[in-house]
């Protein structure tokens, strides 16, 4: 499941965490009034909000599965119990920080 949502995870951060950071930074970076109206914009519209702590937590998850594979190439937690462990502890971390960034948002 941790592999397939793997791949999952990367094509969407392909197709809309990463045109959505690239709006984000232009917009931030471009001048005041356009800083302030993303922050207004992110502050009022929740569904926006919500969009950006979403793909964000998701290219996190991306990157904890990415690193779990990384250690199994390194033939570290090959064996099916190690290996379902760390299925565990990346699914369990991803919503974690799942849910505090959307209590913080909603605060």
């Amino acid at each position: 499941i941790v592999s397939i949502t793997h791949r999952l995870a990367g094509m969407y951060n392909f197709f809309i965490t990463l045109p959505l950071s690239l709006y984000l930074v232009a917009n931030s970076t471009k001048d005041k009034s356009s800083f302030d109206f993303l922050a207004q914009r992110i502050s009022d519209d929740v569904f926006f909000g919500l969009l950006i702590i979403i793909s964000f937590n998701i290219l996190l998850y991306h990157i904890l599965t990415g690193v779990r594979h990384l250690i199994m190439d390194l033939h570290i937690g090959e064996n099916l119990q190690a290996a379902r462990l760390s299925s565990f502890v990346v699914i369990l971390t991803s919503l974690f920080i799942f849910l505090f960034s959307i209590g913080v948002y909603l605060k």
